[in-house]
């Protein structure tokens, strides 16, 4: 069976390629459960912004550069 690339005529995606195109994802969905945080957060305790400040830090590390602008903006080294 071939692949897309293989029919398109196109190489491969590499390792870092695909990481970055999960990076995008993960923080996109980051992005949504921030904006609808009274909707989807699972404790009334926890407020959308303890929530944004929360996943900006744990994910500024991811790599790529398609950062949500919906969360904090990742903290500079």
């Amino acid at each position: 069976m071939s692949t897309t690339a293989e029919t398109t005529g196109t190489p491969p995606m590499g390792t870092a390629d695909k990481k970055r195109l999960v990076a995008r994802a993960l923080l996109h969905q980051a992005g949504t459960l921030v904006e609808f945080w009274s909707v989807l957060g699972d404790d009334d305790q926890v407020d959308a912004e303890f929530a944004r400040e929360c996943l900006a830090r744990w994910l500024q590390g991811l790599p790529g550069d398609d950062w949500d602008i919906r969360l904090d903006p990742p903290a500079t080294p």
